[in-house]
């Protein structure tokens, strides 16, 4: 099984959404299922030539928070005995291999008897920065906190989907017909993993990017909970600390600035 799919639901992250999916694209996903949640920037323009390729499908959403879960439930159907990988992440969460090149090439790694994997987040901070600016997400923001952070075990789910498949009580695990697994082969009941392991695959999470990014981003809400969520400024603190100039991810830059240039 070499394909690899992503699922995934947005809300005005058009400025976002082409180095995301072309950095995706390079790490070997073959399409994209989006679900549209009533965004009200350009993301149609940006968005209309990986429709036209046909890498992109994308279905409008309309639904109050929480949509996520019901998303996932469509994509699943969309894509129920299909002999493909899907990843469900989010448009702030960049999964790669820092051992292979591909994320493709990293699957292969798990046993058939995995139904699904479990990929350890690496949180992200501002870098100290305060304001947007247009240069590549992955260049802006280097510093993390250490990898021992509580919120560093939180995983998302790559699903093989020729199995039996349910949306679970989180958008992070998935209930599946033979379980979900860290890449150290611990069984995954939950939204965590029992240890922090990142070697073969893991998630950069720019869960907070600048503090005006955050602020801005924070009005919409998670399409995980309820739109009255508040803003709380001490989950924005606890992602702040300089502890790593975490860098593995560059060695995919140079790729992907040539392909924004295109």
């Amino acid at each position: 099984m070499d394909n690899l799919v992503i699922a995934a639901i947005f809300r005005n992250e058009g400025r976002y959404l082409r180095e995301w999916l072309e950095f995706h694209l390079l790490v070997g996903v073959s399409k994209f299922y989006l679900y549209n949640n009533r965004s009200d920037d350009a993301w149609e323009a940006i968005l209309e030539p990986y429709v036209a390729s046909g890498c992109c499908e994308v279905t409008d959403w309309p639904l109050p928070n929480p949509a996520q879960f019901l998303a996932y439930e469509n994509a699943i159907e969309k894509l129920a005995g299909q002999d493909t990988w899907c990843a469900f992440i989010d448009c702030d969460e960049f999964l790669f291999s820092p051992h292979f090149d591909t994320v493709t090439e990293a699957l292969r790694f798990f046993p058939k008897r995995y139904g699904a994997v479990g990929v350890n987040w690496m949180c992200f901070g501002s870098s100290g920065h305060e304001a947007y600016s247009p240069e590549p997400v992955i260049q802006r923001f280097t510093w993390r906190p250490k990898t021992k952070s509580d919120f560093n075990l939180h995983i998302k789910s790559l699903v093989r989907m020729n199995q039996e498949v349910w949306v679970g009580d989180t958008p992070h695990n998935f209930r599946t017909e033979k379980g979900t697994f860290s890449e150290a082969g611990e069984p995954i009941n939950g939204p965590f993993s029992p240890r922090h392991r990142s070697d073969i695959l893991r998630i950069n999470h720019y869960s907070s990017k600048s503090r005006g990014e955050w602020l801005e981003r924070s009005k919409l809400g998670k399409p995980d909970r309820p739109d009255s969520m508040p803003i709380d400024p001490e989950w924005y603190e606890k992602r702040q600390a300089r502890d790593v100039d975490d860098r593995q991810i560059m060695k995919f830059l140079p790729a992907l600035k040539e392909r924004l240039r295109g």
